[in-house]
């Protein structure tokens, strides 16, 4: 069972329609939320002023409030999908990967800076890949193919598509070449940030490090990352799981405990004492071993072995 909780003024909650629902996977952006049923289904609710919705609402409606089927996807069947800010991405179960939303920065992938689209369109520079995971910033995306390779799209003016310094913001996915040779299991983007889990646990940060959401050490203040950066801290711990927020990273180990980073100006790093910490600490007060967490855009959750519970932030 899964359930829903926090401001739902633009019918993000989908309350409309109860509660209770049998999900495989549900999503959340800033004002938008996106609902997978085990058949491979999406339903969309909450704003749709930049088409994030992937459907257009019916005359008088002032919002989503109730979760409806995305048609333009219905032919599809759907396995994973992810929210940015305002747009979009969808994976079916041939590896195809479709996107909507707002795309004035490039984040669709289409090829062009198009401030928006309502109807899900597949990516067709991504056309000739298996694509296993996708994963949303604010205004930039990452995707995951099957072989192990990385592929980002949209913003970089944080350095958050780990293509090099002076790379302009990319319309189109772009091989992240820095990661080549190094199979990769899981990729993770926070707000203007983005990291990358290797087979071997070897974790890889880059983009933005205002709040020190990379991880890095106290003598490494760099504020930008601009390639993949191996995190030294993280190297011991074990990782198996990352999830990002705005400006806080959380990170999940092989023996069940979370450790957290970045900013905790809204206590989001679940750290009894409100100093901050220069690099990753383990959340220490957790009851028993954590197996799933993500975090929001000032908030973390974490799910302990054995719960049923589906946090939704």
């Amino acid at each position: 069972m899964s359930y829903c909780w926090g401001a739902g003024s633009c019918g993000q909650l989908g309350l409309e329609a109860g509660g209770g629902w049998t999900l495989l996977e549900a999503a959340c952006g800033e004002r938008q939320t996106l609902l997978l049923w085990p058949d491979g289904t999406v339903c969309s609710c909450g704003a749709n002023a930049r088409g994030q919705l992937g459907r257009k609402l019916r005359p008088g409606q002032r919002g989503g409030y109730t979760p409806e089927q995305i048609q333009a996807l219905e032919a599809q069947i759907i396995v994973h999908v992810s929210c940015g800010k305002e747009h979009s991405l969808a994976v079916c179960n041939r590896g195809k990967v479709f996107s909507w939303g707002a795309g004035s920065e490039g984040q669709l992938g289409t090829g062009e800076f198009k401030e928006q689209s309502l109807i899900p369109k597949k990516i067709d520079g991504l056309s000739a890949l298996r694509i296993i995971q996708v994963t949303c910033g604010h205004f930039h995306s990452v995707a995951l193919a099957q072989d192990g390779r990385v592929f980002s799209w949209g913003q970089n003016t944080h350095g958050q598509l780990g293509l090099g310094q002076e790379i302009p913001s990319q319309p189109s996915p772009q091989h992240v070449t820095s990661l080549s040779g190094i199979p990769v299991a899981q990729v993770a983007a926070g707000g203007g940030h983005t990291f990358a889990l290797s087979l071997s646990g070897v974790v890889y940060g880059w983009g933005r490090n205002n709040a020190r959401q990379l991880g890095l050490n106290h003598a490494n203040t760099r504020e930008q990352v601009f390639k993949p950066y191996a995190v030294a801290a993280l190297k011991t711990i074990g990782v198996v799981y990352i999830s990002c927020g705005d400006e806080h990273t959380a990170v999940l180990t092989q023996d069940g405990s979370v450790f957290t980073f970045g900013d905790d100006s809204a206590g989001q790093l679940g750290h009894r004492s409100s100093t901050q910490m220069p690099g990753p600490e383990k959340v220490e007060w957790i009851d028993g071993p954590v197996s799933h967490l993500a975090c929001g855009r000032c908030s973390s959750a974490q799910i302990l072995e054995g719960s049923e519970v589906c946090c939704i932030l």
